[in-house]
């Protein structure tokens, strides 16, 4: 494109990104020496279960049927392939989920009030009286899962990695959860008395679409890496604003110099959003994209200076910074945004501080034992 038939806009953005630009523009070195580790691919072992129970014999209706007939739900088949290839693009290759077994389940699973739905109960609760959903008792109940499908048995056997419920709207299941011996926090509470190897359950909603199983996902990193990183704290605090108040007003707001802490903190670093840190946005958070003034904003098309591509320079992070927008993560696309987001995760070899450059390796992998060492 030649220099007159760029818009006044394209013209205005290339003078502020030169403006930023160092004039040298070298890597600069790491904080802190690197250890040598090479990269270790994933390809964690799933087990899908795919609660789609018959609501009408007489057709043979399945729910997943009905819901994409009647409410434009997502078909199972889509999400696992969309999900599966989004993380493995995101990753570099280093993380490819191997779908070893998918259950479809002809029933509702068990809630914490000892029930299970039927059929004409559901479809009367999603369509019509969805106020008679009461937590935590219309809860799904993880533990009747677990005895059910044996999979403290299969975990331990090896023969899975971690499991993922694909289920209908108010199914009661977490977006992410943990079970196994020293299991912690992962956007979810942790499953007792589940001794044993350390996996993770992810429940995603074939309601939704891929961007929202990314989502699941995008928690669950904040959590694991939070507590990777020590920072757990902080990482709820990027979060905390009171949002009743047009615009939110942040909660505890000198709990932390957001520019200093993260000087110091790799991942704390990775979350800053310019709201946050004002003139030091990175990458965000996995509702707050560089720009956002709220929740879930990723549409927003107000300019902000960004480092956030640095990142896929990552370990070297040049310091180049960009004039950048909406644009840059999907135009408020919630998947483009999470495949943004995810594709700026470090994934190197070797390690600085003991911690491994390859941050997929503990996401997806939550029985390493880095974590009990924390």
């Amino acid at each position: 494109m030649s220099q007159s038939q760029k818009s006044l806009l394209q013209n205005i953005r290339d003078f502020f990104n030169d403006l930023f630009k160092p004039q040298d523009a070298a890597p600069s070195a790491p904080a802190a020496p690197l250890e040598d580790e090479p990269l270790a691919p994933l390809t964690p072992r799933v087990l899908a279960l795919v609660y789609d129970p018959v609501i009408d014999p007489l057709k043979n209706t399945r729910l997943t049927e009905w819901g994409i007939k009647n409410r434009g739900w997502s078909r199972v088949d889509d999400l696992l392939a969309g999900y599966i290839q989004d993380i493995a693009e995101c990753s570099g290759g280093l993380v490819k989920y191997n779908l070893t077994q998918r259950i479809d389940v002809d029933a509702f699973p068990r809630r914490m009030n000892g029930k299970r739905f039927s059929a004409t109960e559901y479809l009367d609760l999603y369509t019509i009286n969805q106020s008679k959903y009461k937590e935590p008792d219309d809860r799904f109940d993880y533990l009747d899962c677990i005895q059910e499908f044996n999979l403290l048995a299969r975990v331990n056997a090896d023969e899975i990695d971690e499991v993922w419920l694909l289920t209908y709207p108010f199914s009661g299941t977490y977006e992410s959860v943990m079970c196994g011996t020293n299991a912690f926090w992962c956007n979810g509470p942790v499953i007792e008395n589940t001794p044993g190897k350390r996996f993770a359950i992810m429940g995603f909603s074939y309601e939704r679409g891929v961007g929202e199983m990314e989502e699941d996902l995008g928690h669950r990193a904040e959590s694991v890496m939070g507590r990777v990183f020590n920072c757990m704290d902080f990482v709820n605090w990027t979060y905390a604003y009171d949002r009743s108040k047009t615009p939110f007003v942040k909660l505890e707001p000198t709990r932390y110099d957001a520019v200093k802490f993260a000087a110091t903190n790799l991942f704390a670093k990775f979350l800053l959003y310019d709201k946050l840190a004002p003139g030091n946005a990175q990458c965000g958070n996995v509702h707050y994209a560089p720009n956002s003034q709220k929740d879930y904003e990723w549409g927003n098309m107000t300019p902000v200076v960004t480092y956030a591509d640095n990142w896929l320079a990552f370990p070297t992070m040049p310091r180049v910074q960009k004039i950048q927008d909406a644009q840059a993560w999907g135009g408020g696309d919630i998947r483009k945004h999470h495949r943004w987001w995810f594709s700026r995760f470090p994934k190197a070899a070797g390690r600085q501080n003991g911690i491994r450059l390859n941050w997929w390796s503990y996401i997806c992998n939550v029985a390493d034992a880095q974590f009990d060492l924390s």
